[in-house]
C-alpha cells in the first residue's frame, strides 16, 4: 500500500464515519418526529450534541486534513474545480454547524434545563433544529458527488444539476423548518 492508498482510505473511512452516522441521526429525527415520540426526539438532540464532539468535529477534521495531505501528494491541484467546491462544501457545512446549529442546540439545552425538561416550545424548537440539520447532510452527499465525478468547468450540465439540487434541498429544509409551529401559534 502506497502512502496515497493509505491516506485515500483513512479519508474515505472517515466520510464514512461522520456522514454515516449523521445521516443515521437525520433517519432517527424523521422518525421520532413523525411518531411524535418527545422522549426519542430529546434523545436525539442530545446525541447529537454528544456526537458532535466526540465523531462529527473528529472525523470531519481528519477528512479535511487527510483530504489536503492527497492533493499535496497526488496528481491533483489546489486550483481544480472540484477540489475548490469540495473545500467550499466543508466549508459551509463547518460554518453551519458552528453559527447556526450549535448556538441553536445550546440554547434549545439551556431552555430545556431552565424549564425543568421538554416543553412545547422547546419541543418546537428541537424539531426546527433537527430540519436545519438535513441541510448538511444534502451539501455532504454533493460533495461525494463532486469528488466522485471530478467536474470541471466543461461539466455545465452537471454543474447545474448540482446546484439546482443544492437550490432545491436548502428550499426543503428551510421551508421544512419554517412549517414547524409551537402550539397556539398561528401560522405564518
Amino acid at each position: 500500500m502506497t502512502r496515497y492508498e493509505f491516506l485515500l482510505f483513512v479519508h474515505i473511512a472517515a466520510v464514512v464515519i461522520w456522514v454515516g452516522a449523521g445521516f443515521l441521526l437525520v433517519v432517527l429525527a424523521i422518525r421520532a418526529d413523525r411518531t411524535d415520540d418527545e422522549a426519542q426526539i430529546k434523545r436525539i438532540l442530545d446525541d447529537n450534541t454528544w456526537l458532535a464532539t466526540h465523531l462529527f468535529i473528529p472525523a470531519s477534521l481528519t477528512v479535511f486534513v487527510v483530504g489536503i495531505l492527497l492533493t499535496i501528494d497526488g496528481p491533483w491541484e489546489f486550483d481544480q474545480l472540484w477540489i475548490v467546491l469540495g473545500l467550499c462544501g466543508y466549508a459551509a457545512t463547518f460554518l453551519t454547524g458552528l453559527t447556526i446549529l450549535r448556538p441553536r442546540a445550546d440554547r434549545i439545552a439551556a431552555m430545556i434545563d431552565a424549564d425543568g425538561g421538554m416543553t412545547p416550545v422547546s419541543l418546537a424548537e428541537t424539531r426546527r433544529l433537527l430540519a436545519l440539520a438535513r441541510t448538511d447532510y444534502v451539501v455532504l452527499f454533493l460533495v461525494i458527488a463532486d469528488m466522485v465525478a471530478k467536474p470541471t468547468g466543461d461539466d455545465v450540465g452537471l454543474l447545474l444539476v448540482l446546484a439546482a439540487i443544492l437550490v432545491a434541498g436548502l428550499a426543503w429544509t428551510i421551508a421544512t423548518a419554517q412549517s414547524i409551529r409551537t402550539p397556539g401559534e398561528a401560522p405564518a
